[in-house]
This record gives C-alpha cells, structure tokens and sequence, in this order.
C-alpha cells in the first residue's frame, strides 16, 4: 500500500513560488521564487535538498517561465524584463542570450538543439543552443506576431530510437559537434538515455491571445491553423504526433489531427463545463486527455474513440463535497493521475487492469483515500521515473514522495505502517519455546510428534506516533524499532493499553533488523567496508560480525526467531545463533553463485524459524528478476529451488514429461499450471514453522511454455462460463512445504483479493496481509469501506478448526505435509487420533484440492457422511477424473471449486446441471446454448417448471415454448386460469394451439365454435367428423375432396359404407389409398369394372386377392396372371401362363426373374425360350438358375454374342459347390468360346483363372497386345511362356523400339533359349554393319551371340557345333577388317596389303561387305591423289557388285573427285548417290553424308542403338 508524505523546500527568506519544474528524464527540479524585488531559482534534487542556489541567477525581475531541456543540464530562464539566459546545471554558470524580447517572456519551448521563446508583444524567436548552453549572437528565426504569445509547445515525431554510447562515439569521433556535446553530458553522468536531435529541422505551435493557433519553423515557415474565439491558454500536442489539443480560456477545446505535411485538420470540438476560466489539461494516456475545470470531478477524453467519462471525488476517500479540482498531472511510468484541490488535499488514481465484466473506462482508475496537504497547490509536477511530486502554490514549495508502506511479523505481534509517522500494531500470540521451534524444524516422525505451541491470541490492537519519520521498522518479542537514514527508535510494547519509549539513538545503515534487546545493522559510516553491527538500545555497539572481504560486502540482514542471516554483494549468506549473549555463526559461508546460474544479486532474504534453512530472491546478472524460489538446507547442504515460470521444481520429473500420468500426477500438473508463468516478489516462512513457507508472485510479461498439461484457451464465446482453472490475478500467493526428499512441492495458491495489498507474513493457521484503505467504487458508494489495515485469511486446510486447538492444528498440518508428499500412510497417523468431524471435513476438503479420492472416502467415513460416501462410489463411473472430483466437492459444499473442475474436465452436461440444481438459471441457459447443446431443450423445460413454481408464468410460457413442450405443457398450466388461456390461444397463430381449443370447444357442445377453430387449425378429419356427428355429409364431402386427407377420406367413406352409397364409399376409399376395403366392397358388390385399377394400385396383399378372385374365372386367366406377376408371385404366375399358354405374359415374366427365383422355374422358362431361338434369355435364365454348362453349351452351339459382364455371369464362383475340375473345363470351355468369337482378352482371363497359361498367352499373342503380352509373361515366370513373348517381340519392329529389345533379351534369357538368343544376336550384328558399318559393335554382338551358342542344348549337337565353328570365322574375319582398318592411320601399305588379300577370300562378303573394304582404298587413294588407282577400284568396285549404292560406302566428295581427275563423267547417278537427291543435292553430296551420319549417329545414340541394348543385357545379366 502506498503512503505519501510531504517535505517542504527550503526557500529564500521573504518569497513566494511562481513555477515550478521538473527534469524529464533526471531526477532534479527547478523552483522559481519571487523575492520582495525580484526573483531567482533553486534547483533541487529528488529528496528536496539544493544542489543550485547562485547569487547570479537573482535579478531584479520576476521569472514569468523557463524550461528544461530534454536531454542536457540545461535550464532556459525567461524573464519579466524579456531577458533570457541559460542555466547549465553542470558547470552552474549563467550564459546569456542576445534577447530579442522587450516584453515579459510568457513561454519557453526546447526541440532538440533549438529554444524558441515568445512574449508579450508578440515576439517570437527560435535559438540553437550548443551543448553547454551557449547560443549564437543571433536568433536563426525570429518573427512579430503584434499580439502576445500565451502558448508555445515544439512538435512531436513519434517514437525515435535511442542512442548507444557506441553510436554516439562514432559520431562525436566523426566531427558531429552536437554528438560530441552529448558526448561530453554523457561522461559527466547525467544522462543515460540521449537520443540524437532531428536533422530536418524543428518546428513549433504557437497560441495567441487572439485565439489562434500557428505553425512555425526553424526555416521561416508560419501558417496560421486553427482559431478560437478567446485567448488560446494551453496547447498539448500527442506524443505520437497525431493530434493537436488547444483550449481557450473560456474553456473551448479543439481536437485537430495533424497530417504528414504538418497541417491541421480541425476534427472536433467541445466545451467543457467548470465554474472558473483558471482549466488546466494534461495527457493521461497516449490519446487519453485529463481537464481540471474548477469542477467536482476530473472529466477525461479519448481523442481516439470518443468516450468522455468523469472520476468524481468520494466523500468516503476524505473528500469534501464541496472540493474542486483546480490543477492535474500524470505519470506515465507508474499509471498515476495528481490532482489538487482548492481546501489542500490532493487526489491520487491509479490505472489498473480492467476488471472482469465491467467495461466502463472509469473502472480502470482507482482513487486512493485523500492526501492532506498543507497549501493550497497552484501547480504541480510529476518526476518523470520515481513517484515524488513537486507542488507549488502562492506561498511555498513542497515534494510529495511516495514510500511502500512497511510491515512486518513476529510470533506476537504484526506492525504495519500506517503514515509518515504512525504505526499499527495488532498481537497475534504468544512467544513460541525454542524446543517447539526445534521440534518443527528438524523432526517429522511420528513418535516425536507433539503440539507446536502457539500460544492463546492475545488480542488486541494498539496504534504508536513515532517522533520521526520512519521508513524502515522490526518487531521481535516485546520491541518495536523504526528508522530512518540516521536515526533509529525503540518502542516497548507490553499489551494493547501499555507502551514504552525506550529511546532512540544515531545509525545509519542500509539493512537493520531486531531481536530480543539487541539491534542489528549494517553500517555505512564506519571506516573500510560495510560491517554488520550489533547495538543495545541505547546505540551503543557491543559486537561487531565481521565479514571476510573474500565475501564480499553485508548488503541484507533478517531476522527470525533466534537466528538471524547475512547477504552479500556477491551472493554469500551465513547464518548466525542468536539465542546467546552474542551471536554466533550457526552455519559456515555459503556462495550462491556455486549453485545459481547467472546470479546477480540478491534482493529478498528470509531466514526459517530454527535456522536450518534460508529463502532466497534474486535477480540475473542481465537484472531480470529471477523465477526461481530458492531454498538453502544447512543441514544438507543442498539448494532447493522451484520455478514459479513453470510451477515446478528442479527435483519434479513431470516439468518434462508429456507421457500418461496418474490421478496424483495429473493433480500435481494442474496445481503447477494454475502458478505458472510468474515470478516472485517476496518470500516468508510461518514464524513458528519451519517445514511451510509462503511467497507473493506476480504475471510475467512473456510467461514460457510448459508440459503442465494441455489447457484449453478462453473463446469469444465464454462470458459466463469463463476460465477458472488459471489464477488470472496479476499477484497470486502460494504456500510451499520445503521436504528433505522432494525439494519444495506446491501445497495450495490463491489470488489476493483486491484490497490486500502485501502479504505480511504466515502463522498458522492464517496469512496476514497488510489492506488497502481503500476499496472498490461499490463499498466507497455504500459507505462500506474498511478502515482495518491489517487483513488475514485462514489457511485452506485449517478452515473449520478451532484456532486455539494447538493439538488439531498440529496434526492437520503433518497431515497436509505427508499428503503433499504422497506419503499417505504417515499422513493417516498423523489424524489417527483426531476425533472430531470438522477436522475430518477439513481434510476431505483439502482431498478436493489435491484430487485425492480415495483420502476423500476415508475422511467422509469417518465425518459420518454416507451420502457424500456413495455418491463419490457412484461418481467412479465418470471417465474424467476433475469429473469424479467435483461430486466429491459438491458433497462438500464447494461449489466454486465443483464449478472450475467441470469446466476444467469439459463436462459441460454436469456443469448445466450442476448450475439448474443451485439454481444458477442464467449460467444454466447461457451454458447449455453454447456448450451443451443437445440438453439445451431439457434446461429450457426445467426453467419454464422453475418459473412455474415461482408464479412468473410469462416468462414459464416463453421457455415452454422454447423447449418445445408448449402445445401440452401451456395449456395444462393455464387450464385453471381460462380466459388467460383464450387469450393466449387467439394470440398464437399455432394451429396445434387452435386445435386444441377446438377439442376443448367440442367437448363442451358448442359445435359452431369447434368447427370454427377447426378450420383454423386445418385439421380436415376433425372438420369430416364433426360434420359427419352433425349429418352434414355434402359439407363433409366437399372438404373431403378439397383437401385429400386420407384420413378424411376414410372416416367419410365409412360413413358412406354404413348409409349403403356404395360408389361414393369406394371413390372415398380410393382417396384415402384404402385399396384393400375398396376391392373388399367391389367384390362384394360386384363392381368388376374397378376391381382390376384398384387391384393394381393396391398393395401385394390385396393383388393376391384379387389374382385368386379372378383365377375362379377361365375368361379372367390374363388378367389373374398379371396380378400374380405384379404381387411378386412369379411361380403361380408362370405356373398359370405354361397351363393356358400365355407366353406373351412369360416374356413379361421372365424379365424380372433373378436369382432368388425357385431353380426350377427359371430351366423350365429357360427351356421354352431355347426352344424359340431366344438364347440370350435362355443363357440369362440358366445363369440365373446357377445351371453353368448347359449356359455355355447355349452360347457355344448358337453364337450368343459375349462380351465382359456375359462372361463375369457365366464364370462359376470359387464358393460354388462345383468340384475344382468341373470349373476349370467349364473356364477352358468358356475361353474357347471367346477365342472363336475373337474376344482374346476375355479368353486369356479365362484360360488364366482355369491356370492354363499357355492358353493365355496364346490368345493374348492373338490379340497383338504387346504390353499385356510384356505384362503376362513377366508375371507368369514360366520359360515356355517367356519365349513365346519373345518370339513373338522379334516379330516387332524392334530395331526401332530399344525397350522391346530389352525385353527380348530378357525373356530369351529367362526362358533359357540361349540358341534363339543367339540368333537374335546374330541379328543385331548384321544390323549394325548394314546400317551403321559398326563391325566393332558388331564384333560384340557376335560375341554375345557366340557366348549364347555355347550355353545352348540344341537337340542337333552337329547343327550346334556347325554354327558354332561359322561364328567363329565370321568374327575372326570382322576382327581382321577392324584391324586391316585401323591399319592405314599407322601403315598405310599394310593396309593396302590386308585389304587386298580379304578381297580374295570367297566368304568375305557374308561377313563384311565388298563396299566397305573396296571405300577404304578409294578413299585412301583418292586422299594420296592417286585418282587413277581410285577410279581403278571404283571400275573393279563396279563390276563386281553392279547394283550397289556407292555413296552408301564412299563419300559422293570423294567419288566426284576421283571422276573429275581422270575424266570420266559420272554417269548413273542412281548407283551413286541416294534416292530423292537432286542436282543440286548431288553437289552437296559430301556434306549432306555428312550431316545424315552425324543425325544418325545422334538419334541412334538418343533412342538407345540395338548394340548399346546388347552391352546393357550384359550387366543385366
């Protein structure tokens, strides 16, 4: 809670204050003073002391404005004279400035390096001022504007980025002398945070006493913007620079928006109401905007929305209702609004977070109780970064500082601070023993277990005036001690009634604290390092504790029972004794920063009751506060910890375990997810207790993600039923058992109410807080507010005991303990002996919390609650243990706890339950319409009997309705009230309602009306009948045979029936579909006219009837057998058409016999149609009758025409009876139908289901389907199969298609036909000498070939051998032409040699062409131009082979050259050149052989060539 005291400023001797100024971003401010003649300026620091008081800055003028400059020390002082100078508040000189002004400067306006000032007479200049506040000689704008200036503010551009020292080096080393200003302000100290100027200039707003508003530059540029009627009195501009604020004097306010060329666009104005023209206004928010108008009420504008709304001043805070607002102030940094008033009080409004279902703006501020102050406040100002307030008025100038209020606990007494110099105490107990303390700390077995010893309460309160002004304090035993900086005082506390001042002594320390009659600090004015100090009341020191400078320096001290722990600079703690004369070290030096990594420094200490363990707080070294609760075990050694951002402990498993959990692990998640995602504030242990410790903890801003179990998120939709799994309070406290096995382990947490403010500290059975005395708008309204400043809440687990039953509360919380561990067998001990029902109830309420159901049965059996007992039996059957769990809690009576946990399980069908049985209808309704919906009618219904009972039937009629039970439900309940009932009746258009009332009509006579309402309801068989009652049956007719209503019809056919109108009884029957009493009639009557349509129209039933009526009469047959056939009796109907030869019907028949026809019906129909050449409905009939062979028999002897679904029909299933053999002839036989019918690929699938592969394939050969050919033999693996694939590929054009070839290969290879590979081989040889001349691939193919030979087993071994030996030559003959080839690149008369001699062989030309050999020695010679040699082989080239291409062998270059040497004339050019060339191609010849090879040669090697398939077959192979 927050508690503000005032100081008054030292002033000159005879002044009073004028202005009044703070720094905004350091913490110093200006006060100017007016003296008897003249004025003068202190500047002061944050605590109110002078740090600038020079003889210079007095001048015979008073200061009518001046203004610090945002970043630098400097302070521009106007004066009334019109002189103006510079404060720098570094150097503390004066520096002038060449003023331009005559007339009292009334504004002063700093933008970067630039001021403007303006006064009076209208003068206005803006001045570049250098770091150390000088300016230049002349102004670099100046302008008179003839009228006096009342408002100068500069222009804002938004955010700018801040510099870093870096940056700002680099710049300042770079030449820029304005950086090197900063530079310089930065290494004196004062300025952390500068931001670079604007480069393009400044620029400023100017009012006028005119009402109008200009725009000014440093570059000459002026426009007038905006004009109001009176005097402008104060211009505000928004820091984002979107807005412009000017309000006149007569209280008109002008909102204008300002674009990105720097104009104004007016948007909006209004006229604020108030009882004086002195209107102050500032920004409370970035668009949010604060006017005092001398009114009762601070009225605020959203400039952004719109919204305007007021806070009023409450009579119950201390205001007066006759108080006027006449000045305000914000500060940003905290959310703070200052306001003063005209009777010397101030107003203070905290922003804070907008409470849950209220959406009104005004509650986002909440007013404290009022601050007297001791002036009347003309001005005042927030400190930009600490909550001081500097106030000025008429007479005096004051700080106003904000300080936390202190408190503090013992296990007697609780102190907290309620003012500047007054505290409250209230006592709580008495001292507990040091065998207690011990027992508590440092035992928990069961036979050591005993009462702690608390103590009776005392009671009692009582309040101390302090002599000073205090702002640190401690209790211990019967002692009070409160400090300040330099001074300490002592206090006896006897009882409520009796205190005693003690005395008071010099000290100052930054960390004190109190046991017993000895005061401890750690003193700062001693000489060397900090030391801790140990005093008697009297001040005298009478231990000192020194501390190893290895430790660093003592910065925290505190206390606890008989023990007391030091903190240093550098995270070292040590524990002292203090239970004798003097302290002793109770445990050894311990340093932090061994356990905790990134350690910065500690910031909270707390120390447990018998010294065995220490709390710790810390921060980061980055300075971010730590998450982490730390727990230092003496004894062990160990340091315990528990993260409040993930709710776990580093000894907990489950913060990393995402897998199946049991109900206690499950509980444990949940409990762990409700905390986390906080960091905590402050740490105590319960002051008798040494086991539990309890900590405040707030949100963080970016809470982690955590394995705690998978939540869902709140929609848009939840209003009602919102999330309350999640502690959504900004502060929660959370209570801890710290165990020597599993570390600290959560025991429960909850959120502070809205007045507590800080918790004190713990002593069981109850947290105390120190309350705000302020609470929410409501109780200030009502008058409710508390005036208590100490608060206390019981404990979860010890609601319902007796506070001084010491022995009940021991055992509960050695049963919470060992519950919390999960050690349920010493948890039972610990309650064996507690006989008392409440504390069992207790328990089963703690077993809600911990989810612990089967603890719960236990505790309820032994409360003596069956009903609770069987319902949580019962409560087993739910799937959802939090489901399971909140019966129990319903049992209990926790009904906010049984609420949470239906949510947090999703059982939104127990929920709305659980709402209509505590009858929470809204949360019900609102519930079952967006969660549970399929109960949404039944809680409808049980609203509407809910309203029922309460009388309200309006509203029961609105939910009857729609639950959708009204047409029974309304009636029943209005039935007493009738006129009501007619009411309703005649007001709902429902026609179920008018029906209704015409049954109740009916019932009473009153036919008119009955058939009245009839009509209206539209209910033709009530209109039949009451006309039919009224023997008005042309009426009953005629509605009868308007509307078709089959039961109409019916009832006045019967009606007809029993008066012997025969024909309108049949026609009425008709209507009514009644076909069955209409045949009945006609056969009765002997209307055989109509039988027949009626008949057909009938059901099968009455065609039975009719069919044997007819078949009595032989001239009827046809029409007995078309009944039967209809009525789905096909056996009598066939059976009647073969005995009178109606084969005309049978066609009709058998078209819609199936399978489920009697097999011998449909041979015996199958028969007839063979016999009449019909064989495609025979064939259907016998497939129908499962009669197989003769089907097939059928198609084989008569060609009925098969295609695909014939065939599927005519295929024997595999579940048929039929033996494995029959099937697979009739497969055969069915194939070799298709086959003769050339359906190849329906015969395959036959022979293939009959397992006859070779069938198969042989039809799929026929069928030319070379892919499924491909297909097939690859998926039959048989070599008889595979060579008939391949056999039949090789009639392809495989030349062309290299995957074909690979195939060929495959499949000769895979069918061991290594002979017919041979031969394919061969093949692929002699193609590449007759269309590529490629012997050396050629020479490969043979090869291959040769390899294949030798593997085959040909039948005939000579026939074997004889292709074997022919190979042999073939190769060897090609092999020496490559050679004899290659010969003329190395010995070209070799090469002449060997070619010679191959032409001389007789069998040259079955292996290597004449061509190829007699081209080599043409172009060998023709390339020796030896033309006459050439020309001689071309003659003997020609003679030999008479029909040969030439141009095939030797280039056409070539051949014309060798012609043109000798002279012979290239006659025949057939036998030359290709055919199609033509003369001109003939010409060309040389090249276009060329080109054609290399085309060849690319798309051979493109489309994959037969030998590179031959090389690829080897690997493949």
């Amino acid at each position: 809670m927050p508690l503000y005291f005032d100081n008054e400023l030292k002033s000159p001797e005879q002044s009073s204050t004028s202005l009044v100024a703070w720094h905004k971003q350091l913490n110093i401010f200006a006060v100017a003073y007016k003296l008897t003649n003249g004025g003068t300026f202190y500047v002061y620091n944050k605590d109110g002391q002078i740090i600038a008081s020079k003889s210079e800055v007095e001048r015979k003028a008073e200061i009518t404005s001046f203004s610090w400059h945002l970043e630098r020390q400097l302070l521009a002082v106007g004066w009334s004279t019109g002189e103006l100078f510079i404060w720098n508040n570094i150097e503390k000189v004066v520096n002038n400035v060449k003023s331009v002004h005559d007339k009292p400067i009334t504004t002063l306006s700093w933008s970067g390096p630039k001021l403007a000032s303006a006064d009076k007479g209208g003068a206005f200049a803006i001045w570049k001022i250098d770091g150390l506040g000088r300016s230049q000689s002349d102004p670099i704008y100046k302008h008179n504007f003839e009228i006096a200036i009342t408002s100068c503010i500069s222009k804002s551009h938004g955010n700018t980025s801040h510099l870093s020292i870096t940056n700002l080096a680099k710049a300042a080393v770079s030449g820029d002398q304005i950086a090197l200003d900063l530079f310089a302000d930065f290494n004196s100290g004062f300025n952390s945070r500068m931001k670079l100027p604007q480069k393009d200039g400044e620029s400023f707003f100017l009012g006028t006493d005119d009402g109008k508003v200009f725009y000014v530059n440093d570059k000459g540029e002026k426009n007038e913007c905006v004009s109001l009627e009176c005097s402008i009195k104060q211009l505000l501009h928004s820091k984002d620079g979107k807005y412009l604020v000017a309000m006149s004097s007569d209280l008109q306010v002008v909102k204008c928006r300002v674009n990105d060329l720097d104009k104004l666009e007016e948007v909006e104005r209004v006229k604020f109401s108030g009882q004086g023209s002195n209107a102050h206004i500032a920004w409370v928010g970035k668009t949010l905007l604060a006017a005092a108008t001398s009114d009762h009420a601070l009225r605020l504008w959203d400039l952004e929305t719109g919204d305007n709304f007021s806070l009023p001043l409450h009579e119950n805070l201390g205001f007066s209702p006759t108080e006027r607002i006449i000045t305000v102030d914000y500060m940003p940094t905290k959310g703070y609004i200052g306001a003063s008033t005209n009777i010397n009080k101030l107003a203070v409004w905290m922003s804070q977070p907008q409470m849950k279902g209220k959406s009104d703006p005004e509650n986002c501020w909440k007013c404290l109780p009022a601050i007297d102050i001791k002036v009347c406040a003309t001005q005042l100002q927030w400190n930009a970064t600490t909550p001081i307030m500097a106030i000025a008025s008429d007479t005096s100038a004051w700080i106003l500082t904000e300080q936390q209020a202190n408190f503090c606990i013992s296990q007697t007494m609780v102190a907290t601070q309620t003012g500047q110099q007054q505290v409250s105490i209230d006592f709580i107990g008495n001292k507990s023993t040091e065998e207690d303390l011990g027992f508590s700390g440092l035992s928990l077995s069961p036979e050591k277990d005993k009462p702690i010893t608390t103590g009776q309460p005392s009671g009692g309160h009582c309040k101390i005036t302090t002599h000073i002004s205090y702002s640190g304090m401690d209790i211990a035993s019967e002692h009070l001690a409160v400090w300040n900086k330099t001074t300490v005082e002592i206090y006896q506390l006897l009882s409520s009634t009796q205190s005693n001042y003690v005395g008071t002594f010099n000290c100052a320390s930054m960390s004190s604290a109190l046991h017993d009659n000895s005061f401890f600090s750690v003193d700062t004015e001693k000489e060397g390092q900090p030391k801790v100090l140990v005093r008697n009341f009297q001040g005298i020191v009478k231990q000192l504790l020194a501390i190893p400078e290895a430790d660093g320096e003592p910065i925290m001290i505190s206390t606890s029972a008989d023990y007391m722990v030091v903190a240093t600079n550098i995270g070292c703690i040590r524990v002292y004794d203090l239970s004798r004369r003097d302290a002793k070290p109770h445990s050894s030096n311990k340093n932090l920063t061994e356990f905790i990594e990134n350690f910065g420094q500690i910031n909270y200490l707390s120390c447990s009751p018998n010294g065995s363990k220490v709390a710790v707080l810390c921060n980061k070294d980055s300075g971010v506060p730590d998450t982490k609760l730390y727990v230092y075990d003496i004894e062990t050694n160990k340091l315990q910890n528990f993260d409040f951002a993930t709710g776990f402990s580093d000894d907990d498993d489950l913060a990393c375990d995402s897998g199946p959990k049991t109900d206690i692990e499950q509980s444990k998640c949940d409990a762990a997810w409700e905390v986390s995602g906080r960091y905590p504030t402050s740490v105590h242990w319960d002051v008798c207790e040494s086991r539990l410790l309890s900590c405040q903890a707030e949100n963080l801003k970016n809470p982690p993600k955590t394995n705690a179990g998978q939540k869902r998120k709140k929609s848009d939709s939840d209003s009602v039923i919102e999330m309350k799994n999640k502690l959504t309070a900004k502060v929660i406290v959370v209570s801890l058992f710290s165990t020597p096995d599993h570390g600290l382990m959560l025991q429960d947490a909850f959120e502070k109410r809205h007045h507590q403010t800080d918790l004190i500290g713990v002593k069981i059975p109850y947290f105390y807080f120190n309350q705000s005395s302020s609470t929410d708008m409501k109780e200030v309204a009502s008058g409710k507010q508390s005036q208590d400043v100490m608060s206390r809440k019981i404990m979860r687990d010890f609601v319902g005991l007796d506070s001084t039953d010491a022995s009940a509360q021991n055992a509960m919380l050695n049963f919470s303990y060992h519950l919390t561990a999960g050690d349920m067998d010493e948890a039972f001990k610990a309650i064996k002996l507690i006989k008392g029902s409440r504390v069992w109830e207790s328990m089963a309420r703690m077993c809600v919390k911990s989810r612990r159901l089967d603890v719960a049965q236990v505790c309820l059996a032994n409360m003596g609650h069956a009903r609770g007992v069987r319902a949580v039996r019962e409560a087993e059957k739910e799937p959802e243990r939090n489901a399971r769990v909140a019966r129990l809690a319903l049992e209990l009576k926790m009904n906010d706890e049984a609420e949470r946990l239906y949510i947090d399980c999703k059982r939104y069908d127990l929920l709305n339950h659980f709402y209509q049985a505590t009858g929470q209808w809204k949360k019900a309704l609102e519930t079952s319409e967006t969660r549970d919906r399929i109960h949404l009618r039944s809680t409808y219904y049980n609203y509407a009997k809910h309203l029922e009972t309460i009388g309200d039937l309006s509203d029961a009629i609105v939910h009857y309705e729609k639950s959708g039970t009204h047409h029974f439900e309304v009636p029943r309940m209005l039935f007493d009230e009738l006129d009501m009932l007619e009411a309703y009746v005649m007001k709902s258009k429902d026609r179920k309602f008018r029906k209704w009332w015409a049954q109740y009509m009916e019932s009473t006579g009153d036919m008119d009306s009955a058939l009245k309402f009839y009509k209206q309801a539209a209910d033709p068989l009530s209109l039949v009948r009451v006309y039919s009652y009224c023997g008005q049956l042309d009426k009953a007719s005629e509605v009868a045979n308007e509307t078709g209503d089959r039961a109409a019809c019916f009832h006045l056919a019967r009606q007809y029936e029993q008066n012997d109108d025969i024909k309108q009884a049949i026609h009425f029957f008709t209507r009514a579909m009644a076909y069955g009493n209409a045949i009945r009639i006609c056969k009765e009557h002997g209307f055989e006219d109509q039988l027949m349509n009626l008949a057909l129209l009938s059901s099968p039933n009455d065609m039975m009837e009719a069919a044997r009526h007819y078949e009595e009469r032989p001239d009827t047959i046809d029409k007995s057998v078309m009944l039967y056939h209809k009525a789905g009796h096909f056996s009598k109907a066939v059976e009647l058409a073969f005995e009178y030869e109606q084969f005309g019907a049978l066609e009709l028949i058998s078209n819609d016999l199936d399978e489920n026809t009697d097999p011998i019906l449909l041979a015996r129909c199958a028969e007839f149609f063979a016999q009449n050449g019909q064989h495609d409905r025979a064939v259907s009939l016998l497939v129908a009758a499962k009669k197989y062979t003769e089907a097939i028999t059928i198609c084989s002897d008569n060609s009925v025409r098969l295609d695909e679904e014939l065939v599927e029909k005519l295929t024997v299933p595999k579940d048929d009876p039929m033996s494995s053999k029959q099937r697979h002839q009739l497969l055969i036989h069915l194939g070799d139908c298709c086959m003769k019918q050339g359906e190849y690929h329906l015969a395959c699938k036959k022979y293939t289901q009959a397992s006859d592969r070779d069938k198969a394939m042989r039809a799929l050969l026929k069928s030319g389907d070379t892919e499924k050919i491909i297909f097939f033999a690859g998926v039959s693996r048989q070599r008889n199969i595979y060579v008939m694939a391949a056999n039949y590929l090789q009639s392809l054009d495989w030349r062309k298609e290299p995957e074909v070839m690979k195939n060929i290969i495959s499949f000769y290879t895979k069918g061991k036909a290594f002979d017919s590979l041979a031969s394919f081989y061969d093949a692929c040889a002699q193609v590449e000498i007759d269309e590529y001349q490629n012997y050396e691939k050629a020479v490969g193919a043979l090869t291959e070939a040769f390899k294949c030979l030798t593997k085959a087993k040909m039948p005939d071994k000579t026939k074997q051998e004889n292709k074997i030996t022919d190979l042999k030559s073939k190769i060897a003959i090609i092999k020496k032409f490559i050679t004899t080839r290659r010969l003329f690149d190395t010995d070209p008369n070799e090469g002449v040699k060997q070619c010679l001699g191959l032409l001389q062989d007789s069998d040259l030309n079955a292996s290597v062409r004449y061509g190829d050999v007699y081209g080599i020695l043409i172009e060998y010679y023709a390339a020796q131009q030896n033309y006459e040699r050439a020309y001689q082989y071309v003659q003997e080239l020609r003679q030999r082979m008479p029909k040969i291409q030439m141009s095939f062998f030797i280039n056409m270059r070539t051949i014309q050259d060798v012609h043109d040497a000798v002279g012979a004339p290239l006659d025949g050019p057939d036998n030359y050149a290709h055919e199609g060339l033509d003369g001109d191609d003939m010409q060309n010849g040389s090249d276009i052989d060329e080109e054609d090879s290399e085309v060849h040669e690319e798309i051979y090697q493109e489309n994959t060539d037969p030998a590179q398939m031959v090389r690829a077959s080897f690997a493949y192979r």
